[in-house]
């Protein structure tokens, strides 16, 4: 099996500095490509798209090459929605939809909301908003330093994600595997909804970034997921034919 790119969308605020610790976790059949928004790391002075669906459109330009082989997309929070929007343009446009789309720590795109916009105006209002999605430590919050440097990132992330709705509704055609904090609010309902093939439910001890501390296992799943659907894919017709319509499963991990 050649090495397999996993295409890598962060969650609200953060880049790849903040999953370069996944790319040395996967074994060599894996290549984790993580992609770079606006506004972070070296990307600061490029100015941010004004919608979702204009982002994804971007990342899709970005990456074409590598959406025309053989490839997953994984999402964290955030990430799982532009990772949905850049899916639906791999299947629209070049008729190649991902070997597996992963989502971790995010609601399905039809349920996934920011409401608090427009707290990101005051500082009180930002700071209660970091504290309650747990995007940094408490500490962090009060440090004008950290908040002068990683706020216009963070802020104009929640801005796309207030302004997000899934107007444009697409059936992925590949597996889903969702990934969720036992702890979190966000829950698997609607999931079902969006892949042909049954739904895969895995949950960690944890909140909404349970992911800091299941890094091994995550991986582990991962590269098995990838490694099956290229097995799959070797099957004359198995990857494009949809499995059986159910529930899905709830595995526990």
């Amino acid at each position: 099996m050649d090495s397999i790119p996993i295409v890598c969308f962060p969650h609200a605020g953060a880049g790849r500095l903040y999953y370069s610790q996944w790319q040395h976790a996967f074994d060599a059949t894996i290549d984790l490509r993580i992609v770079q928004y606006p506004l972070r790391e070296q990307r600061t002075l490029t100015p941010m798209p004004s919608s979702i669906g204009a982002l994804a459109a971007d990342v899709f330009a970005e990456f074409e090459e590598v959406f025309r082989g053989p490839y997953a997309i994984w999402g964290h929070s955030m990430g799982s929605v532009i990772g949905y929007e850049v899916s639906k343009l791999c299947q629209e446009r070049l008729s190649n939809p991902p070997m597996a789309f992963f989502s971790s720590g995010a609601a399905a795109p039809c349920r996934v909301g920011f409401t608090r916009v427009k707290d990101l105006d005051t500082p009180e209002g930002f700071r209660s908003v970091l504290l309650r999605y747990g995007g940094a430590a408490a500490q962090y919050v009060q440090d004008p330093d950290f908040l002068r440097h990683f706020a216009p990132a963070i802020k104009a992330d929640l801005r796309l994600l207030g302004g997000y709705r899934d107007t444009a509704f697409q059936q992925l055609r590949c597996p889903v595997v969702v990934m969720l904090g036992r702890s979190d609010t966000v829950t698997a309902g609607q999931w079902e909804h969006y892949t042909a093939h049954p739904l895969e439910v895995h949950e960690y001890d944890g909140g909404h970034f349970f992911l800091d501390e299941h890094r091994a296992s995550m991986v582990s799943l991962m590269e098995a997921k990838v490694q099956l659907a290229w097995q799959l894919r070797g099957a004359e017709g198995v990857d494009d034919a949809p499995g059986a319509r159910g529930p899905g499963a709830r595995v526990t991990g």
